[in-house]
């Protein structure tokens, strides 16, 4: 008997991750007012999905910029789990929405074994 059949475990579906600077996540500068990155994602996320996971050491990203420069941010790490890839595609419209806001060109995201960039301009198909 393998523990997927176990009358204890709960499948919650295929594990997605996003990646936010985390000097944005708290300066009202970047969202609506009063309201922080940090508590719009807080509230999409317990929502929609009624949980996720956050963590607040910060983890270091490096990527070459549109001007072939080298460039790096301090990132906190969002993490929620879902089965149905509608809710992929709503989950991107709100990082699009969140790209926006935040003034950044990009945010990594990773859904099981594929990464992804989603970026406020619509880009070229592969």
């Amino acid at each position: 008997m393998g523990t997927k059949n176990s009358p204890h475990i709960l499948a919650l579906g295929t594990m997605t991750v996003f990646y936010i600077p985390s000097h944005k996540l708290d300066d009202p500068r970047f969202y609506h007012g009063t309201q922080t990155a940090r508590s719009a994602i807080h509230e999409f996320l317990m929502h929609r999905y009624r949980a996720y996971t956050q963590s607040p050491t910060p983890v270091k990203g490096y990527w070459i910029d549109q001007a072939s420069q080298i460039s790096h941010d301090v990132m906190e790490r969002f993490e929620v789990s879902f089965n149905h890839e509608a809710e992929f595609d709503r989950i991107i419209e709100f990082l699009v929405e969140l790209c926006q806001r935040l003034k950044e060109d990009a945010i990594y995201v990773t859904r099981g074994n594929r990464s992804y960039l989603v970026t406020q301009h619509v880009t070229p198909s592969e």
